[in-house]
């Protein structure tokens, strides 16, 4: 049983370390860390009780008794409530033009039950309640979460979401459909050892979380490591490629300097002429690519408040002559008093790359919205379009540098390592969501204390 509670409380901290600011996650924390209190009270009956009888000790006997009492108490009585708040904050059922109060109203009254069980049978060294009473609310809230979580799944409309909660699922509702019956209905009618296959029921899920947020991410713990990983790719590369590029630099310029000369004191033939400008081209083209690097290498953040829409207009502005003949419609949704502290030149240099990665995205006509949104403790500026789309193999290399999906001489592959990387330098995230053939959604998210709503400041 000691295992059972080792592994609940690891996934407990790893889900807590990975989602610190976002409620959900520490109601399932709550919940795992309770639940594992059930390995607590059975190490304390099997194992520590057992030992301190040996010392004929009354002291010590009764506050290992009371240790296993607390554990049973801490598991049967509050952890099916954190998992109804956890399975709530977590389908967002609690946004829904729910003020602050209500939520806590809400929780409160949903507390009733645990309330009661402590008040109806309150501590007891040997933990006798009655398992039906018992049983009665826990099936009740566990069945009604996983009806929340199941409906979740249908009425989400952003696909990223809805994959997250269909893997959460996976996870999720086996384990509470396992532990509603081990824990409290086979005691309710008279099985009292079924509840050791817990830590069989444990062990498989454990298994399927790692495989779960290894492969497609559950509960936010992939998108954590991936970033980790990402982060350090980018400081690796770049920091290699820094040197490499200095000495590209001074060669490309030595190169262009020679071409200038013979172009101003041979007479040359045409042919030559075109090879020449082909070599001035290509010098072009190197100390672009390092000018590029050296981005990555100088990035400094100077953090001032600036209006996002002056910003997101400008960006628009600058990339108008791209668009070449195809019809395409760029909207601006932000509104006119979305205040938020950034790096103004860095951002509007990452809103220019997307842009343009949509215009080059769409093939004739369609439509590109900037748009952003509030959430529980990011804001968020998305740059949607209906373009082609991006593969699925695809999305995990495109934050990669050098890594690109288009075709052409000046595609370097860096414009969205670059994104990334400033969006790492204010705190915040780069996200990409796309589907071929319908389109992509590049999201920018700023930690919310970054915003600022006001309309006094001018730009």
């Amino acid at each position: 049983m000691f295992v059972i509670f080792i592994l609940l409380w690891l996934i407990a901290i790893l889900l807590i370390y990975a989602n610190p600011k976002t409620p959900w996650a520490w109601w399932v924390s709550s919940c795992l860390f309770l639940n594992g209190f059930g390995g607590v009270a059975v190490i304390f009956k099997d194992n520590i009780i057992p030992f301190v009888g040996r010392f004929d000790n009354e002291k010590l006997e009764f506050f290992a008794v009371v240790g296993k009492g607390i554990a049973d108490v801490l598991q049967h009585y509050i952890a099916t409530y954190a998992l109804i708040g956890f399975i709530l904050y977590l389908t967002n059922f609690m946004d829904f033009n729910i003020k602050a109060g209500t939520k806590k109203v809400i929780m409160l009254l949903l507390s009733i039950p645990s309330i009661l069980m402590f008040i109806m049978y309150p501590l007891d060294p040997y933990f006798s309640p009655n398992y039906k009473v018992l049983s009665a609310w826990v099936v009740l809230y566990t069945l009604a979460s996983i009806i929340i979580l199941s409906i979740s799944i249908f009425r989400e409309k952003d696909n990223k979401k809805r994959y997250n909660i269909i893997v959460t699922s996976i996870f999720v509702i086996p384990t509470t459909l396992s532990i509603m019956w081990t824990s409290y209905l086979s005691v309710a009618v008279g099985y009292h050892e079924v509840w050791y296959l817990n830590i069989w029921i444990i062990l498989f899920q454990f298994i399927v979380f790692v495989y779960l947020a290894v492969r497609y991410g559950v509960l936010g713990i992939r998108l954590k490591v991936e970033r980790f990983n990402l982060g350090e790719t980018i400081e690796t590369m770049i920091n290699g490629m820094s040197m490499v590029s200095h000495a590209v630099k001074n060669e490309a310029s030595t190169i262009n300097l020679c071409v200038d000369t013979i172009r101003s004191v041979e007479a040359i033939s045409p042919g030559t002429d075109r090879k020449l400008a082909i070599i001035k081209e290509s010098c072009k083209n190197l100390n672009e690519f390092t000018h590029r690097i050296n981005k990555f290498r100088t990035m400094e953040m100077d953090i001032e408040p600036y209006i996002l829409k002056i910003l997101v207009e400008k960006a628009i502005n600058q990339v108008l002559p791209m668009i070449n003949g195809k019809q395409i419609q760029i909207i601006n949704k932000i509104q006119e008093d979305t205040t938020i502290m950034i790096d103004a030149v860095h951002i509007s240099e990452v809103l220019r790359n997307l842009l343009i990665n949509s215009i080059e995205a769409i093939e004739k006509q369609g439509l590109i919205c900037i748009d952003a949104e509030t959430g529980e403790d990011k804001f968020c500026v998305l740059v949607a379009d209906n373009g082609v789309g991006i593969e699925r193999e695809a999305l995990d290399k495109v934050l990669t540098p050098f890594y690109s999906i288009k075709k052409g001489k000046n595609n370097f592959g860096l414009g969205l390592s670059y994104c990334y990387k400033v969006m790492s330098s204010h705190n915040g995230q780069l996200r990409i969501n796309s589907k071929v053939n319908h389109g992509t959604t590049m999201s920018l998210l700023f930690p919310l204390e970054r915003v600022i709503k006001s309309n006094k400041l001018t730009h």
